[in-house]
C-alpha cells in the first residue's frame, strides 16, 4: 500500500559554511538513492551553518512506508554523522491524509 507523507529535515550545529554544503550534497544524494530527490526542496545556509529539505510543495508517495522510512532515516545519520559527528539532525514526517 502506498501513502503520502511530508518529509521535512533540519540538520545544525554545524562548525562552517564548508561544512554546511558538504552535508548539503550528503542529503541530496541520500534523497536521490531512495528516488525521492525531485520530491523535495533542500537549501544550505551558511549563517548560521545549516541544510534543510523538504517534501515542497505536495507529498511524496511511498510504498512499504515502515520498512522504507526505517533504512532512510538510517541512510540520513549515517551519511550525515560520517560529515559531521556533532550534527544535530531533526527528521519529521507529515501525513497530509490525517489532516
Amino acid at each position: 500500500m502506498s501513502v503520502n507523507i511530508h518529509l521535512q529535515l533540519n540538520v545544525d550545529n554545524l562548525e562552517s559554511p564548508d561544512e554546511a554544503d558538504r552535508i548539503g550534497a550528503a542529503v541530496n544524494l541520500v534523497l536521490k538513492d531512495h528516488g525521492i530527490d525531485s520530491w523535495m526542496v533542500v537549501r544550505v545556509r551558511h549563517e548560521p551553518p545549516s541544510v534543510g529539505a523538504r517534501s515542497a510543495p505536495h507529498p511524496i508517495i511511498v510504498r512499504g512506508f515502515g520498512t522504507w522510512s526505517t533504512q532512510f532515516e538510517s541512510d540520513i545519520e549515517t551519511s550525515l554523522h560520517a560529515i559531521a559527528p556533532h550534527a544535530r539532525i531533526d527528521l519529521e514526517w507529515g501525513y497530509p491524509d490525517l489532516d
